[in-house]
C-alpha cells in the first residue's frame, strides 16, 4: 500500500528535472539568438577594432556593464574602453550584456580558460533602489606571475654588448 509513495516521488522528481533541463535549453537558445543578432549588428562592426587590439594584448581585467567594456592591460596604467554613449549607442540591457559576454568569450578565447581568468558577476544597488549587474574577468595571480617572469627571462637572455 505504501509502495506507491516512492514511485510517485521519483516521478515528480523526474518531471521537475526535465522541466529544469528544458528551461535551461530554452535559455541557451535565446542566448544563441541574441549572440547571432549581436554579430549582425552595427555595434559589433564598430567594436571589431577594439576586439582585435584586445586579442593581441595581455588582458589583466575586463569589465562589461551597461556602459560598455573597460579593458585594463597588464603592465599599463591606463585603461582602454569602448563606451556606449560616446559611440552613439544606448546603454546595454541585462540580456545584451550576457550576449556581449558570450561574444567576448568567443572572440577572446583565453577569457574562457578558468586557469587564467576568474569571472565574477557584480551587483550594484543604486540610490534609487534599482540594481545593475555587470561582469568582470580578472587575471589569476599565478598566470600574471608567469607572464611577468617570462618577460623578465626574455630580457635577461638578450645578448649584451660589454
Amino acid at each position: 500500500m505504501t509502495t506507491w509513495i516512492p514511485v510517485a516521488l521519483a516521478a515528480v522528481l523526474a518531471v521537475v528535472a526535465l522541466a529544469f533541463l528544458w528551461q535551461e535549453r530554452q535559455r541557451e537558445i535565446r542566448l544563441r539568438l541574441r549572440v547571432q543578432k549581436f554579430y549582425a549588428s552595427e555595434l559589433f562592426e564598430d567594436m571589431a577594432p577594439f576586439l582585435k587590439a584586445a586579442r593581441l594584448s595581455r588582458i589583466e581585467q575586463l569589465t562589461v556593464d551597461k556602459t560598455g567594456i573597460i579593458l585594463r592591460r597588464l603592465g599599463q596604467e591606463t585603461d582602454s574602453a569602448f563606451l556606449m554613449r560616446p559611440n552613439g549607442y544606448a546603454y546595454l540591457s541585462q540580456e545584451q550584456q550576457e550576449a556581449l559576454r558570450a561574444v567576448l568569450e568567443e572572440c577572446l578565447p583565453k577569457l574562457r580558460d578558468n586557469r587564467r581568468y576568474h569571472v565574477s558577476r557584480r551587483r550594484v544597488r543604486l540610490l534609487n533602489g534599482t540594481v545593475e549587474y555587470g561582469y568582470r574577468y580578472t587575471m589569476r595571480n599565478d598566470y600574471k606571475a608567469a607572464l611577468n617572469r617570462a618577460a623578465y627571462y626574455e630580457s635577461s637572455l638578450k645578448a649584451r654588448s660589454w
